[in-house]
């Protein structure tokens, strides 16, 4: 199975757009509990879930962002997330490994231990949260991979938003590396709000890529073209490849473990990446 590139927000107020989404080409969806629902709306989101999870779960693997640690209506949300068939959920504004650990007994709880595919999605949103990232993301097992939300986390640290990014460089580079060092799946890319901006949402999400995000948060299903071709090898990627894999191999049954091809030099670390490129193609 190909990795998840794209992870789509809906909000959970609307059996329609939810619909919409589901039927996407969109690799996750994300129904969204937190931001997208206001305070009145939170009862009658929590149904349109329920109902949501009931029609779709079996086409399309469904994540529920539930609402923050610091309410009194995360553990409600939780309940109703795992007792209705979704994958998993997002924690929003994850500052600490205390919280995660409080949700994941939570989770099991909930499910009598049955289910250790059940994923969190710890979002990180803050300079705490950034911070403690290799913490979180080692706090449990459940925590499957991180996700980055920067409109949050600018307004945190009171930085200013650019379309290159570069005032967030920091932040994305440590959730890289403790990813990395928890032994969990590298982490998903912040959302990019403006949806008139094709070309700013693929330099960002190629800078991402650059920095070692396989994925990305996205609010509209048109985003969703351009940030599954970034994230998916090339046709010339794939040849090299192929290649370099295919070369390699051959002369490692000589015992030879460095080779040359059209001027590039291969040994273990260049073989190895070629081999993720071919086993983690995109659809």
């Amino acid at each position: 199975m190909n990795a998840a590139r794209s992870y789509l927000f809906v909000p959970a107020t609307n059996p329609s757009i939810i619909k919409k989404a589901v039927s996407s080409m969109a690799d996750i969806v994300i129904v969204d509990l937190e931001d997208a629902v206001a305070l009145s709306e939170k009862q009658a989101a929590r149904r349109v879930m329920k109902e949501a999870l009931a029609a779709h779960q079996h086409e399309q693997k469904i994540i529920v962002r539930i609402n923050g640690l610091d309410t009194d209506l995360w553990e409600g949300d939780l309940e109703i997330a795992i007792t209705n068939g979704a994958a998993g959920i997002m924690i929003p504004k994850a500052e600490d490994p205390q919280g995660i650990q409080k949700v994941s007994n939570k989770i099991r709880e909930i499910s009598g231990d049955k289910d250790e595919t059940f994923e969190m999605i710890p979002l990180i949103e803050s300079a705490k949260g950034v911070q403690s990232a290799y913490a979180i993301a080692s706090a449990d097992s459940l925590v499957s991979v991180l996700a980055f939300g920067s409109i949050d986390f600018s307004l945190d640290i009171d930085c200013e938003l650019t379309p290159e990014g570069l005032e967030l460089l920091y932040a994305r580079s440590q959730l890289v590396i403790a990813s990395k060092a928890a032994g969990i799946g590298s982490p998903i890319d912040a959302v990019y709000p403006d949806l008139r901006d094709e070309e700013g949402l693929k330099k960002q999400t190629g800078f991402a890529k650059q920095l070692g995000f396989k994925a990305k948060l996205i609010i509209h299903p048109k985003q969703l073209d351009v940030v599954h071709q970034v994230f998916s090898p090339s046709k010339e990627e794939l040849t090299l490849a192929s290649e370099i894999v295919e070369a390699f191999e051959k002369a490692e049954e000589s015992g030879i473990a460095s080779i040359k091809i059209g001027g590039q030099f291969v040994d273990y670390p260049v073989y190895k990446k070629a081999k993720r490129i071919l086993r983690n193609r995109g659809s």
